[in-house]
């Protein structure tokens, strides 16, 4: 198989000097990848709902179990029993 040596000029002047129904026909024959085109936001969506999601379920530290402030230690426990659960799906 030869190979073919054209530069964007001589593309263009072919293209040039075609006609519109010429155009058309070359047009109708070449394929187009529509999903190109197409951004995929699924995984960062994902994303930002679970980091959402353990935002709104951490303890706060002046938070209160049975009516008694937390200590260091319970809230740090309680704090990675809720990134345990939520970000380590």
């Amino acid at each position: 198989m030869a190979k073919i040596n054209l530069k964007i000029k001589d593309i263009e002047d072919i293209l040039l000097s075609l006609t519109p129904e010429e155009l058309k026909v070359v047009m109708s024959g070449m394929t187009i990848n529509k999903l190109a085109y197409k951004i995929d936001y699924s995984i960062r969506e994902r994303r930002i709902a679970r980091t959402e999601l353990y935002f709104r379920a951490e303890p706060k530290p002046h938070q209160k179990i049975n009516d008694k402030p937390m200590s260091p230690e319970e809230y740090n426990a309680h704090r990675q029993g809720i990134w345990e659960q939520i970000i380590c799906q």
